[in-house]
């Protein structure tokens, strides 16, 4: 009987080591949805100052906020990171813009396309091809407009999904990803409260095994979070080396939750060791004592 329950308890014990591994992994992850570590990020490391709006697609006709390129860059990440998330049901990338720049813009676009061969379609679906000979730049501009049902509203309110052409299937399938991860995420802390249970009901010192588990998954985390904060980082080079330091801040970030969760759990789990000291002990049922032989 205390084989077994022994056999049992370590069992119970591995699996609630790896689910509060996994736990804390998923949970730091978690930060990565929401804009504030980035924003912090991008902040820390000097990088909105170096982002040339002009120089984006279309980024000459952007109108900049009174908050300026932070206000523009953040409201992005929060518009995408809530649709990943899905707390939104649709991407929503609206943002300003200059209605004579946009214009211009499309025709210098327009002016771009090569004049179509004798026959040939303009358009593929409603994606436009070439541009009809017998079509000038303005009345072409129009035409595709038309086709794919885009206009330039009086307020200058434009969403850049339409704009663009955003590759909705490829959001769909990241936003799957992230509701895939999130149910991991709930999955890690149901089983991390299950086995706790089990090894409390069936362990007679009720919280000491958990308790060194806890200490034991700290431990494994915190040891993780260092290694992540001594990632070597510094690849990228040119006009874009500040993402270096935007990316080195995000690890810090990310290995300052780790740390965290290792700490938090290392604690619970001293504290449950010392409580169990506390505890009455389940009591041992009697073994049943062998017949005594009948002398004869």
């Amino acid at each position: 009987m205390h084989i077994g329950r022994g056999i049992l308890i370590s069992f119970l014990s591995v699996l609630l080591v790896v689910s509060l591994m996994a736990l804390g992994i998923l949970w730091s992850i978690q930060a990565f949805l929401y804009p504030q570590i980035y924003e912090h990020a991008l902040n820390q490391s000097g990088a909105y100052p170096q982002i040339n709006v002009s120089e984006l697609p279309g980024g000459s006709f952007i109108v900049i906020p009174s908050g300026g390129v932070p206000e523009l860059v953040n409201n992005y990440l929060s518009n995408t990171l809530s649709y990943l998330r899905g707390d939104s049901p649709e991407l929503n990338l609206t943002l300003t813009v200059d209605n004579s720049k946009l214009e211009g813009f499309l025709i210098q676009s327009a002016e771009k396309f090569p004049i179509c061969s004798p026959g040939e379609d303009p358009f593929s679906g409603n994606a436009p091809v070439c541009r009809p000979s017998y079509v000038n730049v303005s009345d072409y501009v129009n035409l595709v407009m038309n086709k794919t049902n885009f206009s330039i509203p009086p307020s200058g309110q434009v969403n850049l999904v339409k704009v663009f052409g955003i590759n909705m299937s490829g959001m769909q399938e990241a936003r799957n990803y992230v509701e895939s991860y999130q149910n991991y995420l709930y999955l890690a802390f149901a089983l991390v409260i299950v086995f706790t249970l089990i090894i409390f009901f069936v362990s007679d010192t009720r919280t000491r095994w958990s308790g060194i588990d806890f200490v034991l998954s700290g431990i494994s985390v915190l040891i993780l979070g260092n290694a992540l904060s001594a990632l070597p980082l510094g690849g990228i080079t040119g006009n874009l080396s500040f993402l270096n330091r935007v990316l080195s801040d995000l690890i810090l970030s990310l290995s300052s939750r780790v740390q965290t969760y290792a700490y938090v759990i290392g604690g619970i789990g001293i504290v449950m060791f010392a409580v169990s000291f506390f505890i009455k002990k389940k009591k041992e049922e009697p073994l049943p004592k062998p017949d005594e032989k009948r002398v004869k």
